[in-house]
């Protein structure tokens, strides 16, 4: 595995990705920096950069498909889909356990409040007929930031004996 450590690395790797590479979410996952005074600034400022950059790309991006799409709903739900696919990289990149946790809990509230607003300013227009006004937010409640699930870890033979026999006994025994 590359380690990344220095400044120089990570901007170009940041710089990558507000150009829109994803995959440089895969190789910052597991990547280290060690923010110091001279360069704690400069380097948050280098994060925030990539992410406006890369958000504004998204949104200009929703934006469009909304623009184009017909007037039904099942064109609507295409889009949101498609949108909420396409945060992926922005929802693994606020988590990446490289940025410092202060930071991580900005972008996290930052980019949790732009799919509220979002959310909120499409809800706003929706002015149709009630049956499809009403299916329309309930395809606007399903539009929301993506799960990321922890990887699983395969568990050790003596977890898994430790889970049956934590399970409690129904007085019955199974002999085998």
């Amino acid at each position: 595995m590359m380690q990344i450590l220095t400044y120089s690395e990570w901007t170009i790797m940041l710089e990558r990705f507000g150009n829109g590479d994803d995959t440089v979410v895969d190789d910052l996952k597991m990547k280290t920096f060690q923010v110091d005074a001279g360069t704690a600034k400069r380097f948050y400022e280098k994060v925030e950069q990539a992410y406006k950059k890369r958000k504004q790309n998204w949104l200009a991006k929703f934006q469009r498909s909304l623009q184009i799409q017909k007037t039904c709903i099942e064109d609507l739900e295409i889009t949101l889909r498609n949108g909420k696919r396409h945060l992926l990289p922005l929802v693994n990149f606020v988590n990446l356990n490289g940025l410092p946790e202060d930071l991580k809990k900005i972008l996290k509230k930052d980019l949790y409040d732009f799919v509220a607003e979002i959310k909120k300013s499409m809800r706003d227009k929706i002015s149709t007929t009630n049956i499809i006004k009403e299916r329309m937010i309930v395809l606007l409640n399903s539009f929301s930031l993506p799960v990321i699930l922890p990887n699983e870890l395969p568990e050790a033979s003596s977890d898994i004996k430790n889970k049956i026999n934590s399970v409690p006994s129904t007085g019955r025994k199974i002999i085998f």
